[in-house]
């Protein structure tokens, strides 16, 4: 079964009230496992994790959760939520590289659909981007559902002290200047990513296209900016081969996809960085 997103992050500049976590991922209050689970499940609702995460200085800024075609399955379903550190204020980092805020990211499901998973994230503000960093040597930790509240809280903490390597990786790549043949080989690799055994249907020049003057130099930290900005959120223009018939591309709106795709263009990133410099 496909599960989509529900919607988008629908982020705000202030955290999430439990109000608005009900609306946004319904499943995050599941009191109990979905009812085809084993009785080796262990159930630990996310709600308890997201209170203790609050006590511990973790705000949620942004929550999703996917949606099933099964009758009685859509209150277990796989959820996501973005957490900002918010123990030194609600400040970001490496504001001349347009507000980015660390961001952890919880994801879990009550139908057996995902393991709890603490993953380090980057919110830009510039452009309203949430993606997630991809090095799991650094920055993500899975726990099992027998595990405990605890647990998890440790995880995330493990994650956050890997924080400045992943901001460092930024500054790296902020660094690096791209040559016009190296820019274009990026994007055709991120196409082959994104669209995988199909043919994409827009062009290099397209994905490289920037929104903001901001981005405009060919740096390396601009190129993946601008890539995941219109291989993620669609709008691109193109046209259906067989009808001739205007379309736009679609914006990747599944969890499980934005997540594999997002860790996708960071690792190419990082492989980039390696042969440019």
């Amino acid at each position: 079964m496909t599960h989509n997103m529900t919607g988008n992050l629908n982020r705000i500049p202030t955290p999430l009230s439990n109000n608005q976590l009900m609306r946004q991922a319904p499943s995050v209050f599941a009191t109990h496992p979905w009812e085809k689970m084993s009785d080796r499940y262990a159930f630990i609702p996310t709600i308890q994790i997201v209170d203790k995460m609050r006590m511990e200085g973790f705000q949620p800024f942004s929550a999703t959760q996917s949606r099933t075609r099964i009758e009685g399955k859509q209150e277990f379903t796989k959820h996501v939520i973005r957490f900002r550190d918010t123990r030194n204020g609600n400040v970001p980092v490496l504001r001349s590289l347009g507000s980015i805020y660390p961001e952890l990211i919880l994801t879990n499901a009550h139908d057996g659909g995902s393991a709890y998973k603490i993953e380090a994230g980057l919110f830009r503000l510039v452009c309203l981007n949430g993606l997630t960093v991809c090095d799991e040597t650094i920055s993500e930790m899975k726990v099992r559902h027998s595990g405990s509240v605890d647990g998890i809280i440790d995880a995330s903490y493990e994650v956050v002290e890997n924080f400045p390597k992943v901001l460092d990786s930024i500054e790296q790549f902020h660094a690096l200047r791209l040559t016009a043949p190296q820019q274009n080989a990026y994007a055709e690799a991120a196409l082959e990513l994104r669209y995988e055994d199909e043919k994409p249907p827009v062009t290099t020049a397209q994905v490289l296209l920037p929104h903001r003057t901001d981005d405009i130099a060919p740096t390396l930290w601009n190129t993946f900016n601008v890539t995941q900005e219109n291989l993620t959120g669609g709008g691109l223009r193109t046209r259906n081969e067989t009808t001739g018939r205007r379309l736009r591309t679609r914006a990747v709106t599944g969890i499980s996809e934005s997540s594999r795709l997002n860790k996708a263009l960071w690792t190419l990133t990082q492989k980039m960085q390696e042969l440019a410099r």
